[in-house]
Parts: C-alpha cells; sequence; structure tokens
C-alpha cells in the first residue's frame, strides 16, 4: 500500500470511528436496565444479616496468629480452618470429590533463620525482614564494611566505592521495590544491602519480595539513622549479614473455595475472592478481606436466599508470593493456578472461563482514612458505579470507580476473560503501611468494613439474580475510542503510518451487533433456558475480547495498572520526537526528554548492566506466569540517554539521532500489531453476539 493510499484509508477509518465514538458517547448501548431506586426484599434481608463481630473477629483471629506464608506448614494449617469455617458457615465444597481446598505448586521459600548484626564499633542486633528469591549468604553469611549510599541512583554510586562492602540505602520510588538499585549494586561488587523505606514509622519493618541481585534485607528507620551517624562520625561499621533461605522446592500452597449451589442457572457462577496469606499481622492485607469473605458468606446463608447462579467464594493463597526466580511476576499465584491450572502451565480451565459471570476480589479493606479504589473490566464499569452509590460506598469515603483492572487477583481471571472487579481501601495513608509491621488491627475502621460487606455482597446478589447479565457492552468501545484519541494526541502522524484500519473495523462490526441486540436483551419474555442462551454468549464474547484491550503499565512499577494496547507506544512516540527535535540544538533537552519513555523513569539511575538485567527480570522472563501475553515491546534508549546525559561514552559509529528514529519507526509496527490483535477480538466477539 503506498503512502498515499494508506492516508486515504486512515482517514476513512477515523471517519468512521468518529460516528461510532458519537454513537455510544451521546447514546450508551447498555445491556443493564436502569439501577433500582430502593433495594430489593433480597437485598434487604442480606443487608440486615451482616454481622460485623463477626467479620471483626475473623479479622483479628488472622492478624493475632501472625504472618502466613505459602507453602509452608502455617499456610497449610490456615486452609484447613478456612475449610472448617466455610462447613460451619453451610457453605458447600466448590471442588469435585466434596473438597473444599484446591492444592497447587508454587516455587517456595522460606527463611530458615536471618540476621543482621553490628559488630564493630559496637554490638547490637538488628531487626531484619526479608523475602529474598534466592539461597542467599547461607547460615555462614557475609561480613563487610557498610557504606551508604543515599537513594542508590547512579550519582549515589558514582561518589562510594561499594565492591566488597554491604550497602546502605534509602528505598525511594520510584526505583521500584530496590530492584534496580540492588542490580546496580550487584553491578559494582556489593555483598549485600539494608534497605530503610523512610516513608514508614521508625521503628516498623516492611518487607517485599526482593529479586534475584544480592542479599537484601529491610531494616527499620532507627537503626538506619544509627549506623548513619556513626559512619558520620568516621567510623567503620561492620556488619554480619545472614540471609539463610530454603529455595527451589515446589510445595504445595492451598486455595480454599466454598459455594451455595444456584437454583435456576447453577453451572453459572459469580465468585468473591480475598487471599489469606500475608506479610507480619496485616490486618488490613488482607485479614479484613478474608473478614469480609467469610462475613458475607455468613449474611446471604443466614438471609435464606436462594441464588440462581453458584455463589462461590474462594480464599486464595500465594498472592504474595510463589513464582519462579527468573521472572519478576511473583504474585497471584493462586488465582493464577486456579485459572490456569498450574505454575507453568498455558491452559485455561475448560469449565471457568465462559461460566464465570463476574469475579469480585477484595484486596486492602476497611482501612481508616482511605480512598477507594474499585477497578473494573468495562464491562462491569456501569453496574458497580450503580451498586457503589446504593450501597453507601461513595457516601462513606471518596470513592473511584474506573478501568482497567490492575495487579491483584482479579487480574489472571481477566486474562482468561472474565468480567472483575477489584475494590482497594488505600490513599496516602496506606502508602505507610503497606507490607509493614504497623497494618495492625487499629488501622481499621468497623464502618469501613461494614460498608465494604454491603457493597460487595450486593454486587454478589445483582449478578446472581439478573435475568440478563447487567453488563455495559459498550463501555469496551469506549477503552478503544480513547486509546486512539490518546495516539493521536501525543502523534498526530501516527494513525497516517500505522495501520489502524483493522481495529477501527472490528469496532464497526462490536458496535453494529450492540445495535442489533439492545432490544433482545431488555426483553422480558425470555424463558430461563433462551436467558442460559444469551447469558453464555454473552459471557464467551467477554472471553473473546476482555484479555485483548489492556496492557501492563511497565513504566515504574510492573503491572501496578493496566492501560489500553496503544497506550505505551503512543506516550514513547512522543518523548522520542521530542528528542529527536530537541537533539541537534539541545542534546541536554533531548536526554532529559528520553526520561519520559518507557523504564527510562527507573533506568535513568542505574548503568547497562543494571538496566538490562531489571528488563530481563520485568519484560524477558523465561516464566512471565499470568503477565504472559499482556507485555508491551518495549523502546530501548538507555544506552542513548547515557550518552546525551554525558554519563557514558556512546559505542563507536553510534548516530544518536538515526537510532532514535529507527526505533520510533519500529513503534509504528507495534501499533499495528496491536490493531489487528484488538480488531481481530472486537471481530470475534461481533461474531459471538450475532448468535444472540
Amino acid at each position: 500500500m503506498t503512502g498515499g493510499a494508506r492516508a486515504s484509508t486512515t482517514a476513512s477509518a477515523l471517519a468512521v470511528f468518529a460516528v461510532v465514538f458519537a454513537a455510544f458517547t451521546f447514546g450508551n448501548v447498555s445491556t443493564m436496565a436502569a439501577a433500582p431506586s430502593n433495594f430489593t426484599a433480597e437485598e434487604l434481608r442480606f443487608i440486615e444479616k451482616i454481622d460485623d463481630g463477626y467479620a471483626w473477629g475473623i479479622t483479628e483471629k488472622l492478624t493475632d496468629g501472625g504472618e502466613i506464608v505459602a507453602g509452608t506448614a502455617d499456610s497449610a494449617a490456615a486452609a484447613r480452618w478456612i475449610a472448617s469455617e466455610m462447613k460451619k458457615l453451610g457453605l458447600k465444597p466448590g471442588l469435585p470429590g466434596n473438597k473444599y481446598i484446591e492444592d497447587f505448586p508454587i516455587y517456595g521459600w522460606e527463611d530458615l533463620g536471618s540476621s543482621a548484626t553490628m559488630l564493630s564499633p559496637e554490638s547490637l542486633s538488628i531487626p531484619i525482614a526479608q523475602a529474598y528469591k534466592a539461597v542467599g549468604t547461607g547460615p555462614e553469611g557475609v561480613t563487610a564494611p557498610v557504606v551508604f549510599i543515599n537513594l542508590a541512583r547512579w550519582d549515589d554510586f558514582e561518589r562510594t566505592d561499594v565492591s566488597g562492602k554491604i550497602v546502605l540505602f534509602h528505598r525511594q520510588d520510584p526505583m521500584f521495590y530496590a530492584l534496580p538499585s540492588l542490580a546496580e549494586a550487584k553491578s559494582r561488587g556489593a555483598v549485600g544491602a539494608l534497605v530503610d523505606y523512610p516513608i514508614i514509622e521508625d521503628d516498623a519493618l516492611k518487607n517485599d519480595v526482593t529479586g534475584v541481585s544480592i542479599p537484601a534485607v529491610y531494616i527499620r528507620e532507627v537503626d538506619s539513622n544509627r549506623i548513619q551517624a556513626l559512619l558520620a562520625a568516621g567510623e567503620e561499621v561492620v556488619v554480619r549479614l545472614v540471609v539463610n533461605n530454603k529455595v527451589g522446592h515446589y510445595p504445595l500452597a492451598h486455595n480454599v473455595i466454598g459455594v451455595i449451589p444456584g437454583s435456576v442457572w447453577p453451572d453459572e457462577f459469580v465468585y468473591l475472592g480475598a487471599h489469606f496469606d500475608h506479610w507480619f499481622t496485616s490486618a488490613c492485607d488482607n485479614n479484613a478481606g478474608m473478614g469480609s469473605l467469610l462475613g458475607i458468606a455468613k449474611a446471604l446463608k443466614a438471609s435464606g436466599l436462594k441464588p440462581a447462579r453458584t455463589l462461590v467464594f474462594v480464599a486464595f493463597d500465594s498472592e504474595e508470593l510463589g513464582g519462579p526466580p527468573d521472572t519478576w511476576y511473583d504474585w497471584c499465584l493462586g488465582s493464577y493456578s486456579h485459572i490456569v491450572q498450574t505454575l507453568d502451565g498455558r491452559v485455561l480451565h475448560p469449565d471457568r472461563p465462559g461460566r464465570i459471570v463476574g469475579m469480585l476480589n477484595m484486596d486492602v479493606i476497611g482501612v481508616r482514612d482511605a480512598i477507594v479504589f474499585v477497578e473494573t473490566t468495562p464491562d462491569l464499569t456501569h453496574f458497580v458505579k450503580t451498586a457503589a452509590a446504593d450501597s453507601g460506598l461513595t457516601a462513606t469515603a471518596p470513592t473511584y470507580v474506573y478501568w482497567p483492572p490492575s495487579s491483584y487477583d482479579d487480574w489472571p481471571f481477566y486474562m482468561a476473560g472474565v468480567p472483575v472487579m477489584q475494590t482497594a481501601w488505600w490513599g496516602p495513608f496506606y502508602d505507610t503501611l503497606y507490607h509493614v509491621t504497623e497494618d495492625t488491627m487499629d488501622k481499621i475502621d468497623p464502618e469501613h468494613l461494614h460498608v465494604n460487606m454491603v457493597f460487595n455482597g450486593l454486587c454478589m446478589v445483582r449478578l446472581s439474580q439478573a435475568k440478563v447479565l447487567p453488563y455495559t457492552l459498550s463501555e469496551n468501545l469506549e477503552v478503544a475510542a480513547e486509546g486512539i484519541v490518546n495516539l493521536e494526541k501525543l502523534d498526530l502522524a501516527a494513525t497516517s503510518i500505522a495501520d489502524i484500519q483493522p481495529l477501527i473495523g472490528g469496532m464497526e462490526a462490536y458496535r453494529e451487533q450492540l445495535d442489533r441486540i439492545s432490544s433482545t436483551l431488555s426483553s422480558k419474555g425470555l424463558t430461563n433456558a433462551e436467558l442460559a442462551r444469551v447469558n453464555s454468549l454473552l459471557m464467551a464474547s467477554a472471553v473473546a475480547l476482555n484479555p485483548h484491550l489492556f496492557d501492563w503499565d511497565t513504566s515504574v512499577i510492573p503491572g501496578w495498572t493496566g492501560l489500553f494496547l496503544f497506550d505505551t507506544y503512543a506516550n514513547d512516540l512522543y518523548w522520542l520526537n521530542k528528542a529527536i527535535s530537541d537533539i541537534d540544538h539541545d542534546p541536554a533537552a533531548a536526554a532529559k526528554d528520553l526520561i519520559g519513555v518507557t523504564t527510562m523513569e527507573w533506568g535513568q539511575y542505574v548503568g547497562e548492566e543494571a538496566y538490562e538485567h531489571v528488563l530481563a527480570e520485568m519484560a524477558y522472563p523465561v516464566h512471565p506466569l499470568w503477565a504472559d501475553g499482556h507485555l508491551p515491546t518495549l523502546t530501548n534508549v538507555h544506552t542513548e540517554y547515557m550518552v546525551l546525559a554525558g554519563t557514558l561514552d556512546g559505542p563507536d559509529g553510534l548516530d544518536i539521532k538515526s537510532s532514535l528514529t529507527e526505533k520510533r519507526d519500529a513503534i509504528y509496527g507495534y501499533i499495528t500489531a496491536s490493531s489487528m490483535e484488538a480488531g481481530a477480538a472486537f471481530a470475534d466477539a461481533a461474531e459471538i453476539l450475532s448468535q444472540v
């Protein structure tokens, strides 16, 4: 196709897109009837039966019980107790063979006795926390002088020789989970690391899974300050660091599943989930989620509800860790294994996707002084907003309902094509508590715990009892429309160079089917058998389309949120175009421009070896697990940045402008590929809807 023909075709496609966009913006085609002005009798009975004391007691019991790490004896004991509690509540076993517990393998991690001890100039035992995904130092440990390197960024390392030393530094975003800092320390010969986290309480400990680089532990701010003071006074501080782990084995972790069978469509499922493994006491993350899960189940049973669809209550294990050491994607293994089958598998459970009406997840629950973030797939957003208002959630705390989903236990279900929702009570206050020893019962607001149960339980009841599934399918079109608008906003030439016609065509076909079926979906005259057929097609269309709308945002903390397939490319085009424009007259400005390219927000602070190490774990692991297929192609401009910033000499013959231009032009090909993927998914979903 010639350039002129491409431009003409694209202009025509955009004209069609404008009509499509206007149609669903001003005349929203929804499969959902108007939200009820009052609760139904069933909903009222459920709300009246909510036992706040029971939910609080479950939360407190799990909190007082201390840390639960997946794949350990504590995890197995907790699973057995949760199963017994589900049985007491009257939930039926959720698995074949009359079983509540679903076992699955993970990559194991156990601390066999780690420590940090200051040997000189004074003797001091330093409290630590660690979850290093390798053997570490072994029981003998490593003894070395400590050097303080502030934020552990390039300039900090340039000022300090860390070879053979244990580094002490402040963890600070965007150096996510300290992974780039640790990789840079390794590349410069450091033998271990002590990490503090300045935003938490001085006497608190934090923990996060650390990628394989060098043995590292979190320490308290009070101990970090003591070491810094000694170093500032000219003392040599020597520490013995022991990171002694059991890794490389494949123990079993355990999901726990109970159900209330459906009375009309028992083979259609409404899921409610929360994870029970946790660091430290973890009242909010996620014991209050478990309290809510069992509290909602108790209230639904006590209310006498006869659900039309089967209600499934899942306590997930291995949310916090469990993936192989060669990948950054270490979490959500319980939900991944439930929907995908095995740790190294790629085959979805045949009896689950296409039969799950919605997966509702709760993680970080009931926090006081919180903002409520409710993430959804587009098809559930309108439904969830209505439930948030009706339940009193929006009146209780600042509440944001939005797409896309992100890195919680609902994401593996999204990957399988299931409509999902995730509730988190977060905000600036909880930033200081996340994976910290101070996540205790006093951080929970009892009213927030109650309203969380009302909201999630109400969503569960409404999804169960709806005759036609309450999906707003037109929001899928809105996702793509916004993606195209954003792409044009950030690079005017993109839609004339890249081929977005496949996406436009798929959207058009999908829109035509929504127009055609709108009257059928609002019909009240369908039999139960006809409703089952219609709803199975709606779920099948979600399986066809949902997994092809979003990639992970890999810019700072990988997987922390999702983005439309074009968004990473649109961002990178903008900054590359700016750098190419600036490079001839202002190389320093061009260097600053490149910081905006994906991965460079943290990449600017480390050298080539560390950058490649992190990128290999983040974007090109051997075992990407549930991130597989949801990673944009990244554009590596690290070398060009380092040369422009004057940090490194460039390779012989490097023409930076030509290199950046070549990399920019390659992005148009990635957009075309994404257009083909999303367009085909819209077309497949439209074909399924044509059978309605």
